[in-house]
């Protein structure tokens, strides 16, 4: 191919698409039973932006799939949104499938509607929710491929390119493909070709009913990553006796499952171009298909060389085009400005989701709100703003300000720049943070922010700046004392010569070899600490009054590697539900806070991570002086860039009420 692989078109079935870039079907929870026009916004902005294909999905074919946020795809009157959703979309200049689906024991007992059955191949606990399910019968399995065939015919009327027959992430297509939900003794189960029968039937039904001219794929797992599981030599037999049943028009590839969701959901622990391997086999052993690659480039700006090595036919950048709605125009080169990358914590998208709340982004947290925050215009006056602190949320207020024709200067005391995320891109598996200190770095000089290291912000010296506007961004503090009311680490003070979190991050090598940890947070912050921490010394012992290690992580999604990466160290222990009594003479004293059972442990240095505190700074005499992240309310790294783009708007807005 030639050096513009990438944007070459492709004939995908009935279908032409303009390019090899593509989104996934992926959540959002921006609609709820049918589309909306804040999905529709979502996705016309990324086709302008240079997208080719889209999967939109999660579309469920039967109500005992249904979810809340997400739309159904069985029912009729779906087809008015449906049609507007997309022709818009197409109009951008992209082509748009539909992923339908159930995801079978992964659902959850009580619907929408109310409580329901909660269906899987065979009786199961569901890894997701942990409830036991119903084992199918045969009335069961006709009625689901019915509504497959039904939802496919709907998806046709409504004017989608295509549809995608989910059987992958361990949803119901999947479970009955997969020996490790699937131990069904009747023609349903057994070997591939009972396991795959669902499938074929599936697959058939909505052929009769939809016909050889409409587009018809399956996304399907390459590997299940599981001693008991499929391999990709077992998987890429599956996919050959599908074809055989049905014409499949495309092949768009996953891993794992829910029984290791870092495989569905990979995070910045994951290596990049994760399922490389499988997609390149699979593809050579489908010549003939198109086959989408999912975790197959190294880095987004490598995506071409996918498409030109013959790894895959189309190239699946979803949570990076999250991120960088113009990505596509960027790789194609008709964008001057820098890619904004994803860096993969999976916070503002999987982990919103997770809790039942829309999708953001930690680095855009314009997408899902592309109605409410357009691009802003330039400013009509430029007014003279002076940021404080360089953290992220201090650099992106200075990028924004600048880029909207203001005259920024950003003060910084340390000399260098990113703040917090200079400790966060050191923790083992959170490296991606780095891209986005780069990221913001280049932005900084594109802008033309003049920056300022090495200076302390004092009232005199931010007077000199002449500023219209002041934005304090000067973050947080680890603290050496507690000041929670509740649920202290703490039976009463905290005991003299224990060392806060960010004095230990910076000279580990005084710790000694055998440390105590005592986590208050319990958040992603306190898992970075430990991580840190635990490559530097011998023997870790984390001690919580929480009842289990990090609360606030999710039990989704990173906290299975995280767990695991604790586990693999031969010198992590852990001890819940304890506070500390004393320290004296290295020895730590703690007692059980259910069994009142004392306890007591001999370390070289007690760490004590508490929840960060706000740095506060002398009072700013300005026009307008705003605060915000960290130094506001110490948060997450979504909620520094959040708050400094909110501030962008605003001062925006302000100035047109001015004129």
């Amino acid at each position: 191919m030639s050096a513009s692989s990438l944007f070459q078109p492709l004939k995908i079935g009935s279908t032409a698409v303009r390019n090899r870039l593509m989104q996934t079907a992926h959540s959002k929870q921006y609609s709820d039973r049918v589309e909306s026009a804040r999905e529709t916004a979502y996705y016309v902005r990324r086709a302008e932006g240079g997208c080719g294909l889209f999967v939109a999905g999660n579309h469920f074919v039967h109500p005992s799939g249904s979810i809340r946020g997400f739309q159904d795809a069985f029912r009729p009157e779906s087809v008015v949104a449906n049609r507007s959703f997309t022709s818009a979309i197409q109009d951008a200049g992209a082509a748009v499938f539909v992923q339908l689906n159930h995801h079978g024991a992964q659902a959850q007992p009580d619907g929408p509607d109310g409580p329901r059955t909660v269906y899987a191949p065979s009786r199961i606990l569901s890894p997701s929710t942990s409830h036991a399910t119903r084992e199918m019968d045969h009335a069961d399995i006709a009625a689901l491929v019915e509504g497959w065939a039904v939802s496919a015919a709907l998806a046709q009327e409504s004017g989608f390119d295509g549809v995608e027959i989910h059987m992958a992430h361990g949803y119901l297509l999947h479970q009955f493909l997969s020996p490790l939900y699937n131990a069904r003794t009747d023609g349903y189960g057994g070997d591939l070709e009972g396991r795959t029968r669902f499938a074929r039937e599936v697959l058939s039904a909505v052929r009769a009913r939809t016909g050889d001219d409409f587009t018809v794929g399956i996304r399907i797992v390459a590997n299940e990553f599981h001693p008991d599981g499929l391999d990709a030599e077992a998987l890429r037999e599956v996919i050959v006796r599908l074809r055989a049943e049905a014409k499949i028009d495309f092949l768009d590839l996953a891993a794992g499952g829910y029984h290791n969701v870092h495989y569905v959901f990979p995070s910045s622990a994951m290596p990049v171009a994760w399922l490389r391997d499988e997609v390149a086999s699979v593809k050579a052993a489908n010549l003939d298909l198109p086959v989408f690659g999912v975790g197959a480039a190294l880095a987004v700006e490598d995506a071409e060389e996918v498409i030109r090595d013959g790894i895959a036919d189309m190239v699946a950048l979803t949570r990076a085009q999250i991120a960088d709605p113009d990505l596509g125009r960027k790789l194609a080169g008709t964008s001057g400005d820098g890619i904004r990358h994803c860096i993969r914590l999976n916070q503002g998208c999987l982990g919103r989701g997770s809790r039942g709340l829309a999708m953001s982004c930690t680095v855009n947290p314009q997408a899902g709100r592309e109605r409410e925050r357009p691009p802003r215009p330039t400013a009509p006056h430029a007014q003279r703003w002076t940021v404080i602190g360089a953290g992220p949320a201090g650099m992106r207020a200075a990028v924004e300000l600048a880029s909207d024709g203001h005259a920024v200067t950003l003060l910084e005391s340390a000399d260098e720049l990113g703040g917090q995320l200079r400790w966060a891109r050191r923790v083992p598996g959170r490296e991606s943070v780095g891209l986005l200190v780069d990221d913001l770095e280049r932005d900084l000089a594109a802008a033309g922010v003049e920056v300022r290291l090495g200076v302390t912000a004092t009232a005199d010296l931010v007077a000199e700046t002449h500023p219209d506007g002041v934005v304090i961004a000067t973050g947080a503090v680890a603290p050496d004392t507690s000041s929670l009311a509740m649920l202290s680490a703490y039976a009463e003070a905290v005991p003299a010569g224990i060392v806060n979190a960010f004095d230990a991050l910076g000279n580990p090598a005084a710790l000694g070899s055998r440390i105590a940890v005592i986590d208050s947070d319990g958040t992603a912050y306190a898992s970075g600490v430990v991580l840190s921490l635990l490559e530097q010394v011998d023997h870790l012992e984390l001690i919580t009054p929480f009842e289990t290690v990090f609360p606030h992580i999710g039990a989704g999604y990173d906290r299975p590697l995280l767990l695991q990466r604790l586990g693999a160290h031969s010198g992590f222990r852990r001890r819940v539900a304890q506070v500390v009594e004393r320290f004296d003479d290295g020895k730590l004293s703690m007692r059980d806070t259910l069994t009142g059972e004392a306890s007591a442990l001999s370390v070289d240095t007690v760490v004590a991570i508490e929840p960060r505190a706000s740095v506060n700074l002398e009072r700013i005499s300005a026009p307008r002086v705003e605060v915000i992240g960290d130094a506001y309310a110490p948060r997450t790294i979504d909620a520094a860039i959040f708050d400094a783009v909110e501030l962008a708007y605003d001062v925006a807005g302000m100035a047109s009420l001015r004129g």
